[in-house]
Parts: structure tokens; C-alpha cells; sequence
């Protein structure tokens, strides 16, 4: 039988990195940095003891639907910079390109993993958005699928691409893996939910510094 680290353990460690203090607006980017690396080491144990447990095995295709973006793509590509208008996505680094006033043809389905067909890069969203492109592929899961344990699986697998070309329906879609029951996926997304948000918490605190630290500039040079 596969002994997973228990949400128990999870959730003690990352309370004693991230306690309350005094200097917590001090973390620096490198430090985040290594809060970043423990998240993925978490997450490489997790799964290579699902890969290597006795565990049902499924295609990707068994566990998402996917759905092209065509009507969810953006008309007007000169966006704003207001947060209250409906985000832009993308699924690589930037993420959100901008926000857009359009509201006919958004997506609002509650949660979703965006796919880059080309990079093969992935980001789990849980907001109402529009996309740029068309290369995206939209994933929902199906019954009895965590989302965000499936999510999390694909970043473990670190797909890449060598090639110009689509890759989900051909390669991603018939890739299989172990699975576990619903009940252990959701108790290991509570453990990797956890780790990343305090790995959020890390990051807002850290822009919040540079943001005091570049009004006080701002004052003595007044």
C-alpha cells in the first residue's frame, strides 16, 4: 500500500516557514524562489508514489473533456489595464495580457485548465476570461475527476515541446496515468492547495514591500 505524506504534515510545515513576524514583508525574491522549489519537490514525491502504487490507470482523455476557444476569443487586442473588466489569458508565463470590456462569449464555467497546444504549458483557472488565441485548448474535468489534482499532475509530468506543432489530441489526450480514487485526490489537493497559497501569501507580501519601499523613495526625493 502507498503511504502519501498526510495533509497533516503538509499543512505544519509550511505554518513554521511562513509564521507571522515582524520582518515578514522582508522575504526576499530569492527566498520565494526556494519556497517555489519545496511546493515541486512536494509535488514529485506525490506523484512518483502514484505512479508507482497500485492505482487504476487512465487516459487523459478518460479524465478531461476539452473544448476549442474559438468563441472565446478576444476581438478588440488593445486591452486595459482595469481588473474590474474581464481578463485576457494566456496559458504561458504572462498569463494575464490585459482585461477587455467585451462580455458577449466568456468563458464562465466555473473551473478550468487552459492548454497552449504549441508550448504544451498549462495554468488552472477559476475565473470568467476571454483568450487571445485560438491555440488553446479549455479542459474541464469529468465525474468524479479532481481538476486541480489533474492540473497539478500535468505540471509534474513537465511536458515540453521540440516541435512547432499541436500536441493534444494526438499525444496528451492518450497519456496514461494512475489515478486514485476521488477521495485521496482531493486530500492531495489539499495538501498542494495549501503549500501554493502560502506561497501566494509569500508574493503579495513581497509586492507589497517594493510598493512601500518605492513611496518612501519617492518621498525623501521629492
Amino acid at each position: 500500500m502507498v503511504v502519501l505524506f498526510s495533509t497533516r504534515s503538509i499543512r505544519i510545515f509550511p505554518s513554521l516557514i511562513f509564521c507571522p513576524s515582524p520582518n515578514k514583508s522582508l522575504l526576499p525574491i530569492a527566498l520565494i524562489k526556494v519556497y517555489f522549489t519545496f511546493s515541486s519537490a512536494i509535488r514529485d514525491l506525490l506523484y512518483i508514489q502514484i505512479q508507482t502504487g497500485e492505482f487504476e490507470n487512465k487516459t487523459i482523455g478518460d479524465l478531461l473533456s476539452y473544448e476549442q476557444p474559438v468563441k472565446y476569443i478576444v476581438v478588440d487586442t488593445e486591452y486595459s489595464d482595469d481588473r474590474n473588466l474581464i481578463p485576457v489569458l494566456t496559458a504561458n508565463k504572462t498569463f494575464i495580457l490585459g482585461y477587455t470590456t467585451e462580455q458577449e462569449n466568456v468563458f464562465d464555467k466555473n473551473e478550468c485548465i487552459i492548454f497552449d497546444d504549441f508550448t504544451m504549458d498549462v495554468k488552472y483557472v477559476n475565473f470568467p476570461f476571454k483568450v487571445k488565441s485560438s491555440a488553446i485548448k479549455i479542459l474541464t474535468a469529468k465525474t468524479n475527476i479532481n481538476l486541480y489534482f489533474v492540473y497539478e499532475y500535468l505540471l509534474f509530468l513537465r511536458l515540453m515541446s521540440e516541435e512547432h506543432k499541436r500536441h493534444y489530441i494526438s499525444e496528451i489526450e492518450p497519456l496514461n496515468i494512475a489515478i486514485p480514487n476521488p477521495a485521496m485526490q482531493y486530500k492531495i489537493v489539499d495538501c498542494l492547495r495549501c503549500i501554493n497559497e502560502q506561497i501566494d501569501n509569500a508574493q503579495r507580501y513581497q509586492i507589497t514591500y517594493q510598493k512601500q519601499k518605492q513611496y518612501l523613495l519617492n518621498q525623501i526625493f521629492i
